[in-house]
């Protein structure tokens, strides 16, 4: 998707993206209630064409517990220039189209820099639904340096951690106070135990002051339905 997140600004990348030129997204659509089943086979169309394309490492598709008319993607691609020529799809044309009357407000995105990224080379997945948490953060002001602190010790932690698949904590380009925490499961057992972690217990209540919001709220119960026809 090309169109950036209204709370964000037109920045696309910035040089601290340790993953060389990757483009990380994290995009929100949101959908008329009468447009809801043309949107997602929009958006379904979009997610497969992208898949065959050589720059795309990853395009998965969510709805979330208790938002029905939303959709998100989360995408990881080679560099802009594979974005860029995603764009010139039909397929994702057709899906920017729904701005025209099929939505309750523009497509947001999300450019993303991976805190903590992996050291292995970036490369194209081949896609399993897992159980997946995605998590905006927006933070009060001043108070960002010490959640970035907070997730860099948990992090590496949660890692290492029976059933889990990735763990990727991303500050959003243009806006020093929205962060996004992405996490991927074996199973939902996995992440129930690791909701009983002592050390996880210990990060939401250290997090807490920090945000806007609470941590509850800001979660996103998602769905993968990247499969679905």
């Amino acid at each position: 998707m090309k169109e950036q997140l209204l709370n964000s600004n037109n920045n696309v990348m910035e040089a601290d993206n340790n993953n060389q030129n990757e483009v990380i997204l994290f995009v929100k659509v949101a959908s008329k209630t009468e447009s809801i089943s043309k949107a997602k086979d929009a958006l379904l169309s979009d997610v497969y064409g992208a898949r065959t394309e050589a720059g795309n490492y990853k395009m998965e598709l969510y709805s979330a517990e208790g938002h029905p008319n939303n959709f998100y993607l989360f995408e990881r691609w080679k560099d802009q220039v594979s974005l860029e020529e995603h764009f010139k799809h039909p397929y994702t044309s057709a899906a920017f189209d729904l701005q025209k009357n099929d939505l309750t407000e523009p497509i947001q995105m999300n450019y993303l820099i991976d805190l903590w990224p992996l050291n292995d080379k970036p490369v194209k997945e081949n896609h399993r639904p897992l159980t997946t948490l995605i998590v905006p953060f927006e933070t009060k002001p001043g108070k960002e340096e010490a959640l970035v602190a907070l997730f860099e010790k948990f992090v590496p932690l949660v890692r290492q951690e029976p059933g889990n698949i990735e763990f990727h904590f991303h500050k959003v380009t243009g806006n020093k106070n929205l962060f996004v925490l992405y996490e991927r499961w074996e199973t939902q057992k996995d992440l129930d135990q690791h909701n009983k972690q002592q050390t996880t217990v210990d990060l939401v209540e250290n997090v807490e002051p920090l945000l806007e919001g609470n941590v509850l709220d800001s979660i996103l119960f998602v769905k993968d339905i990247s499969q679905e026809k």
